[in-house]
């Protein structure tokens, strides 16, 4: 089966800073991965690359098989990608995203900022693009909070509005980056919840996390950063119970408070 998304050597420099040193992934239908790993190892800008908030120095990604971007040869023989910005649009209804921090419109409420991308966007009706709003607020647990501003809602209720909002462009993958970080301890659950039950419904995510509890109960298959590669990756049971590599044991051994739930004897 091919892949839903496949990198191939993907590099991203900011002048003499080389954040992400080759990285290979394929990605299928249906899975899940979480990225860990120390700060600075590359993972959010992994996931900023995939849907092209940044874009790649070298490398290639494709989605459903096709190479995105356009490849051109100057007359010197040099090839480079050129990313238009119509092709860039498109690739980020279909690579859906949601951040650390909300950023819904503070001035719309709940229904209107879930509501405004398939407006503005796919140009649908404004009662298609509520009932579609309507559908996805219900599947994250605030139809109730609608008409409610914002400003009214816990940071909790927000990060779950800005879930519905990226739903709502009916994504084939989801990408998650550190979306519980910026929020008090008692509501990082909620969120969590909402993303297991994508999980469970099928969507094919890319989650960055501190959370490792929930990555091992989520993940089919976690990837350890370090310094922009990929240094160690498998089944959750395999990197966060036995993991190989030193490095991945010592990022582990800082998480002394995380605990791998047992599993029941077979």
């Amino acid at each position: 089966m091919e892949p839903i998304l496949k990198i191939v050597n993907l590099y991203k420099s900011y002048g003499d800073l080389e954040v992400l040193k080759g990285i290979d992934l394929a990605v299928h239908k249906g899975e899940t991965i979480v990225l860990i790993g120390a700060s600075g190892s590359g993972k959010s800008t992994m996931l900023r690359c995939i849907n092209f908030m940044e874009l790649p120095t070298e490398g290639r990604i494709f989605f459903k098989n096709e190479p995105l971007g356009i490849e051109k040869t100057a007359r010197s023989g040099q090839v480079t990608i050129d990313y238009p910005e119509s092709l860039l649009c498109r690739v980020r209804t279909k690579i859906g995203m949601v951040f650390q921090h909300f950023n819904l419109f503070p001035h719309m409420k709940v229904l209107e900022n879930v509501m405004e991308g398939p407006r503005t966007v796919h140009k649908i009706s404004r009662e298609a693009a509520q009932e579609k709003a309507m559908r996805y607020l219900k599947k994250v647990g605030l139809s109730d909070k609608a008409d409610t501003y914002p400003a009214k809602l816990s940071g909790g209720q927000q990060q779950r509005v800005a879930i519905a909002r990226a739903l709502a462009m009916e994504p084939d993958i989801m990408l998650f980056d550190e979306v519980t970080s910026a929020l008090d301890p008692e509501l990082v659950g909620e969120v969590l919840r909402t993303m297991q039950e994508l999980r469970n419904d099928g969507m094919t995510m890319l989650i960055v996390t501190h959370e490792l509890g929930f990555a091992y109960a989520v993940a089919d298959r976690v990837l350890f950063l370090h310094s922009g590669e990929i240094f160690e990756q498998g089944p959750p049971e395999e990197i966060l119970v036995s993991p190989i590599k030193r490095r991945t044991k010592e990022f582990l051994s800082g998480h002394n408070q995380f605990q791998i739930p047992s599993r029941p004897a077979a």
